[in-house]
């Protein structure tokens, strides 16, 4: 199964910038992010192509800088840059109409999103992810990692690191993993995916009741997905400040297929998720702390993903 990819690397409106730049284009051991996780998708067997939305002038020089065009050339693989536009959806939504085939729109075309500020992923998760998404048939698959993966990448006495924040559900603590496939025009409600995006800090908790207030005023019908939605958080909110037992109980009433059921109820959409157990893809570089410790531990952190990766951990 070959699939194309929309990498994202745009600036503009909620897109958040670390140290005041644009995060795509920040170097980590020599390259932007950007190239890193390019490199990653050209070296996945399952990406046919990829598409990069962002500063079209600014990703055409560091993709030809960074010999990307190479890399692509010795898979067969073709690179298409996209001029970004004002919203993360209208950059989705303009790249996905562009990977569609000359004879018209396909129903169940399916594409692969990916950002720009993971240049931790390796092709292996990638792959990993890809296989699970396309056997699972479903419309939209959502990437997670478990918080025992995380760990880690957490700082210790001997190292800088980084702690990703989780949501809590009976099956256990998970993040989402910035792997998104995707196919758009099965998606009734895709234009809450930018609601989505615009308060998708969870540790903000005004923003996160905001967001479910703003979108569950117009979906009436599943009003019922507000009571668990906010049991994940109030089980985050009781394991963040310590209280763990606490925390557990709560999160026992919220299962992973509930939580499917939830989002696909409000996206109009079949929902699943596929885990993968490298880590890579969860660490989005979102602030200035977690940049410098990936400017330190990048070539460990790599190294430690690749030892996983041929001990057989994706998938299990």
């Amino acid at each position: 199964m070959r699939i194309q990819a929309v990498l994202l690397a745009g600036d503009r409106a909620h897109s958040k910038a670390v140290r005041g730049r644009s995060k795509g284009f920040i170097e980590i051991d020599g390259r932007p992010m950007v190239v890193h996780v390019l490199e990653a998708l050209l070296r996945t067997p399952e990406v046919s192509e990829v598409f990069v939305v962002g500063n079209a002038p600014r990703l055409e020089k560091a993709i030809a800088e960074h010999g990307c065009l190479r890399v692509a050339a010795a898979r067969s693989r073709s690179v298409h840059v996209v001029p970004q536009r004002e919203t993360l959806y209208a950059n989705i939504w303009d790249t996905f109409l562009r990977t569609l085939p000359p004879e018209g729109p396909v129903e169940d075309h399916p594409i692969l999103v990916v950002p720009a500020d993971i240049p931790l992923v390796l092709p292996e998760e990638i792959s990993d992810f890809v296989r699970q998404a396309v056997a699972l048939e479903s419309d939209y698959v959502i990437g997670l990692t478990p918080d025992t993966v995380l760990a880690r990448f957490a700082p210790t006495s001997a190292q800088p690191g980084v702690r990703m924040a989780s949501f809590n559900v009976a099956e256990g603590r998970l993040r989402q993993n910035n792997l998104h496939y995707v196919r758009p025009l099965r998606m009734g409600n895709r234009h809450y995916i930018q609601d989505m995006y615009e308060n998708r800090f969870q540790k903000q908790l005004g923003s996160v009741l905001a967001l479910a207030w703003r979108v569950l005023v117009k979906e009436f019908r599943n009003l019922w997905v507000f009571g668990f939605y906010l049991l994940m958080h109030l089980a985050g909110v009781l394991e963040q400040r310590g209280f763990v037992r606490a925390s557990d109980r709560i999160r026992a009433r919220v299962s992973l297929a509930t939580v499917e059921r939830g989002i696909g109820d409000l996206l109009d959409t079949r929902v699943r998720t596929a885990v993968t157990t490298l880590g890579g893809a969860a660490i989005d570089i979102d602030n200035d702390p977690d940049l410098a410790a990936a400017e330190k531990m990048i070539g460990p952190w790599k190294a430690m993903q690749l030892r996983a990766a041929r001990a057989g951990a994706p998938g299990r």
